[in-house]
């Protein structure tokens, strides 16, 4: 894509990203922290192997499969020299909400073959249907479904994936996708989040139910050997990084005062009480309830619910948490209140609404820290004609940019290769 597109794109983004950040009632702001991982993602049918142990990125996510008919050509040589060149390596799958998700499962799955230690967990890139846009999977199709049916499919995957590899997948999407078309999130909250977000700022909205994003595509202005690429950042340290291939947990630090690792958010299935994922001590000391079996990681690890929000606002004295980019505050003007999880974040970044690419970049650092508390956003009058006006320029700006699905139909002129 020439560089007059790329930045026609960013600035639809920052405003298509603006325009979101309002609809989204419920919506969670999470900032980026003091420690991350940069990573990219991308399509790279059409592009050959690309030069990784040279790359400096952390970590890649490159697309392996669509529906149950498509694959990328050059997947099987990506995956094999990500592999080669010691760089954490994910594989991610185009959600096509026509075709039964347990088949797209089946099929993704004899692709990629063993997800081995040390890879991260699979990715559903969910991201079509989009309102007006006729051929949002690259081969003619808009790939539209009612909502019940991109609900039992999108879930049928995730399951299906999880019984086979006993790892969480990820979901990939954009803020305002579940809402646009409708669909039923309840139980999102337990796949990890990769939010693509292009605002352009050091933080982004998390929409309902996750209160945190593991990975944020902030941009598509990467280069991988001349490729185009998009922009990731890991949410964590290095051996954060490390935690998540190793485990599937989630590895969003749940609260300051704990030294520990942290394994994300959680929500006990009697109660439907949301927690963090800590050690039972840590919880104790704030004065939580823990529960186990809701939490991946060691057994001390459990669900701690009842905490109060006390380290997102401006009053709190700690330092904060081992990645919210320290500081005497976390960044909140007022503490929250109420029993909901404290999930900490840093400051720096931005990200997409599309695509499901994702390698690593710059770490680019943190200031003073960022909060995720609950914002509420309010309605605006220009808000619906911002998104009708923008979504299909945007994502067809995208989809042009895709390299696997250029050329025609994505069912007649590729063929499928198994790892």
């Amino acid at each position: 894509m020439s560089p007059v597109r790329r930045a026609s794109l960013v600035a639809l983004g920052v405003a298509l990203a603006t325009a979101l950040h309002v609809r989204d009632a419920g919506a969670v702001t999470q900032c980026k922290p003091s420690s991350v991982v940069s990573g990219v993602d991308l399509n790279p049918d059409g592009d050959g192997t690309l030069p990784w142990a040279s790359s400096g990125k952390g970590f890649a996510v490159i697309k392996a499969t669509q529906g149950d008919y498509y694959t990328d050509a050059d997947f099987a040589a990506n995956w094999a020299a990500l592999k080669s060149a010691k760089v954490v390596r994910g594989a991610y799958h185009f959600f096509d909400a026509t075709v039964s998700g347990v088949d797209q499962a089946n099929y993704f799955l004899s692709v990629v073959g063993t997800i081995e230690p040390g890879d991260l967990p699979p990715t559903l890139d969910i991201e079509c249907p989009v309102s007006g846009e006729s051929d949002c999977l690259g081969d003619g199709s808009s790939g539209a479904a009612p909502a019940s049916q991109i609900t039992m499919a999108m879930n049928d995957f995730l399951t299906t994936v999880k019984t086979a590899t006993g790892l969480t997948p990820i979901v990939y999407s954009y803020g305002s996708w579940f809402s646009d078309n409708g669909v039923d999130t309840t139980g999102l909250q337990h796949y990890p989040l990769w939010i693509a977000d292009y605002s352009g700022t050091s933080c982004f909205d998390v929409p309902t139910p996750w209160t945190a994003a593991t990975i944020w595509q902030y941009d598509s202005s990467g280069y991988v050997g001349g490729v185009n690429v998009d922009d990731d950042y890991f949410l964590g340290s290095s051996a954060q990084l490390a935690t998540f291939t190793a485990s599937g947990s989630l590895p969003i630090d749940g609260g300051a005062g704990d030294s520990g690792t942290d394994y994300g958010t959680c929500t006990v299935t009697a109660t439907d009480d949301m927690g963090v994922c800590i050690d039972t001590s840590e919880c104790a000391t704030e004065g939580g309830t823990p529960t186990p079996d809701y939490c991946p990681g060691p057994s001390n690890i459990q669900c701690c619910t009842g905490i109060k929000v006390k380290d997102a606002g401006a009053g709190d004295a700690r330092s904060g948490g081992k990645h919210d980019g320290g500081g005497s505050g976390d960044g909140g003007a007022s503490d929250a209140g109420g029993i909901t999880p404290r999930v900490e974040a840093g400051a720096g970044t931005n990200a997409e609404a599309g695509n499901g690419d994702a390698p690593p970049r710059s770490d680019g650092g943190g200031s003073s820290g960022g909060c995720a508390c609950s914002l509420p956003r309010g309605p605006s009058p220009s808000a619906g004609l911002l998104l009708s006006s923008m979504l299909a320029l945007v994502f067809a700006t995208r989809r042009a940019r895709r390299p696997g699905q250029r050329g025609g139909s994505l069912k007649t002129s590729t063929s499928t290769t198994e790892s």
